[in-house]
């Protein structure tokens, strides 16, 4: 509708039926400009980026450009139902916007988060100063397209297999390192988890993976188990509550710092994204001070994942595509498996399950034996117990500095899942450090004109210094202790 034809500023000469229904004609743009005007003015998308009073005036303006080009007679009386409708719902509906500013979010009084803050570059954790793509105008284009033109580096990965103490089975580690093989004393370690449907070659995981390697760090990918073709040898499949593979892996991937270090000082941190987020500050917090790991990022993730539910944008547009490539890639992998433990009805009901909230109330709850939908929401998120800030649950056993980075446009993940982040980053030890911007949508975050020529850039860039900013913290000063750290 930005679009709309010239020659609707000036008056036809005629205005016969004929030129009006023509698809080529003013009366099929005034139509379709009309409906559009309308259906983004209520749209909370639309609404955040442009603001609600600045879509109504564009509406206006149509109807207005209508009555020069059609007459007002026609204008009117096709613009009065859309317009009622549209001004209706603006009336009585409810658009969930977010309720906090963008900006860091941290706890002062902690020593090492804000020696760590001091040490971070402005630059690195600033998006919404016009760097962002300015064609990509909401959170759905800034999430969607850049998987469109982005091309995915190829990664030189090492296969490892760590297997788990209390099963016949084992995670796997696509572990990546320098070109010359050598990993010096002033360089880092990082543990990757990757998104729902992904494995060590998604997009921005292989982009992340490079830019590390080339600076001589060393990554270790985690596939989440059953996906990337991953084999499972029993019948517990992936289920994204599940933190003890995270576990396994932190400590293999410490044992070895150990054994390569004279003094263990090498820094491992976490890095997680969208699902592989949640997952990674669920282990942070669950661990508590038994956490392997020095530092960790997570990345258009949750820490409440029970608020996820009164995110009905997603659920109506992004989570149908999500939850089919989910569901496809279990019952093609998984299918005997699934059949030895659900009923027919219930593999039926997971079948129809058109969002990520239904695939779970009628897959995983039932394949993994949760009580409820609540309690695997429970069990899922770092915040998944919380109760109030002055009974807060395992958000407050967070023992190392844990970044979450989100976008307040995000069409996929609920700002809501954060509560109020200003008492959130006080909570326990106050190692919880929380980073909003207006824009950047769902593991997005474009940069530039043409985004393809930095590709993920920003998102790598914002998981590597904070690392090396806690880095430099650590050892600058060897008298700050972890809150909450067990030495």
């Amino acid at each position: 509708f930005f679009a709309f034809p010239t020659n609707v500023f000036s008056k036809a000469e005629s205005q016969d039926e004929g030129a009006m229904s023509s698809p080529t004609g003013g009366y099929f743009t005034y139509i379709v400009g009309l409906f559009f005007s309308a259906l983004v003015m209520t749209d909370p998308m639309y609404v955040f980026e442009f603001s609600q009073a600045a879509l109504v005036m564009i509406h206006l303006l149509i109807i207005t450009l209508g009555m020069k080009r059609l007459g007002a007679k026609i204008a009117l009386y096709t613009a009065l139902p859309v317009s009622a409708i549209a001004f209706y719902m603006i009336a009585h509906q409810d658009l969930n916007l977010p309720t906090f500013a963008p900006g860091l979010y941290y706890d002062e009084s902690n020593s090492l988060v804000t020696t760590a803050v001091s040490k971070w570059p402005i630059d690195k954790r600033t998006y919404d100063d016009g760097r962002g793509t300015p064609w990509m105008m909401t959170g759905d284009t800034r999430t969607g397209l850049p998987f469109m033109f982005y091309k995915i580096p190829e990664i030189d990965f090492q296969r490892r297999w760590i297997p788990l103490p209390d099963e016949k089975e084992a995670v796997i580690l696509d572990v990546a390192f320098p070109s010359n093989n050598v990993i010096e004393s002033n360089k880092r370690v990082y543990l990757v988890l990757h998104g729902i449907n992904g494995d060590s070659h998604e997009g921005y995981v292989a982009d992340f993976v490079d830019r590390q390697v080339r600076q001589g760090n060393v990554v270790a990918v985690m596939v989440t188990r059953g996906l990337g073709d991953s084999p499972i040898l029993g019948d517990n499949i992936l289920h994204f509550a599940r933190t003890k593979d995270v576990e396994a892996a932190a400590r293999a991937l410490k044992s070895a710092i150990r054994e390569v270090s004279d003094d263990g000082g090498l820094l491992l941190s976490g890095v997680g994204y969208s699902m592989g987020a949640i997952t990674l500050a669920n282990y942070v917090a669950s661990s508590g001070a038994k956490c392997d790991l020095d530092a960790a990022v997570t990345i258009s993730g949750a820490l409440d994942t029970r608020e996820q539910v009164n995110f009905l944008r997603s659920a109506s547009l992004w989570q149908p595509f999500i939850t089919k490539a989910l569901r496809d890639t279990l019952l093609s992998s998984f299918g005997n498996k699934i059949r030895s433990r659900l009923s027919q009805q219930q593999i039926q009901e997971s079948i129809k399950a058109a969002t990520l909230v239904d695939f779970d109330r009628t897959f995983f709850v039932p394949y993994h034996d949760f009580d409820s939908l609540e309690d695997y929401y429970s069990r899922l998120g770092a915040m998944g117990d919380f109760v109030s800030y002055d009974n807060p649950g395992r958000i407050a056993n967070v023992s190392i500095p844990l970044l979450c980075v989100h976008s307040l446009d995000d069409p996929v993940g609920y700002w809501g899942v954060y509560r109020d982040p200003e008492s959130v980053v006080h909570l326990g030890k106050g190692n919880t450090v929380l980073l909003f911007t207006k824009r950047g949508g769902h593991v997005g975050w474009p940069l530039g004109i043409n985004p393809s020529i930095e590709a993920w850039k920003w998102m790598s860039d914002i998981a590597s210094s904070f690392a090396e900013a806690v880095d430099i913290a650590r050892k600058e000063d060897s008298d700050i202790i972890i809150p909450g750290k067990t030495y």
